[in-house]
């Protein structure tokens, strides 16, 4: 809105109007001064765990400039904070419209997909969050668990893997990628990073241990 403000400032200048082309880029000018000071203010309550009152003023942000993703991010995770998925789920959907190049937009949207139980959408939007930030370790992390969800094993361990490569030591990602070797009959692989486990997460290992002694149905708990 606040460009379409300033092209028609432009137009009419260009025609001799100055009167109306100087009063549409001062309302364009409060505009933006209004956008920011919106935001900046749900940043502010987001800081220091006002989620609510943040919500409110991401909200009034919106109002003032709806092609923004900004505003919609930060809605998002206010909602997020406040539990409720899906809330930022529709928040998100307008962050990533607004914004089609933002990663962080697409895999903050899949997590949210993820919460409220929709694991298929959730790897769409978390596979465009990698390809437009292919070296995010937490990207292909959430991808792989997300597929283990839909009980896709190959492609979570491919996820996992990649995860693994990115960022060796996370032991959230191997821990599940052994459940997701336990679901394909590959002992020996979950294995394997239990040994590895045990030198960069005991805690994570002994968790992991359990699961292997009890062999029971890990797909249905990938954290």
């Amino acid at each position: 809105m606040r460009a379409s403000l300033k092209n028609k400032s432009l137009e009419y200048g260009r025609f001799g109007i100055f009167k109306k082309a100087m009063n549409i880029t001062r309302k364009a000018m409060k505009m933006e001064r209004d956008y920011a000071e919106a935001l900046l203010q749900g940043q502010a309550y987001d800081n220091v765990g006002m989620y609510r009152e943040a919500v409110k003023a991401y909200k009034q942000a919106v109002l003032i400039e709806p092609g923004v993703s900004d505003a919609y991010y930060g809605l998002g995770n206010a909602y997020k904070k406040l539990g409720k998925f899906q809330e930022a789920v529709a928040a998100f959907q307008q962050a990533v419209y607004a914004n089609p190049k933002d990663a962080n937009g697409y895999f903050s949207l899949g997590n949210a997909y993820g919460k409220i139980g929709a694991f298929r959408e959730a790897t769409i939007a978390l596979k465009r969050a990698v390809q437009l930030r292919p070296f995010s370790s937490e990207g292909h992390k959430s991808l792989g668990i997300y597929y283990g969800r839909l009980k896709m094993y190959q492609e979570a361990q491919q996820s996992l893997r990649h995860a693994l490569k990115i960022e060796p030591n996370s032991a959230h990602a191997r821990f599940n990628l052994a459940l997701v070797c336990l679901e394909l009959h590959d002992r020996n692989g979950a294995l394997k990073e239990y040994t590895i486990l045990q030198n960069i997460s005991p805690k994570t290992a002994d968790k992991l241990s359990k699961r292997l002694d009890r062999q029971s149905n890990p797909g249905s708990n990938l954290l």
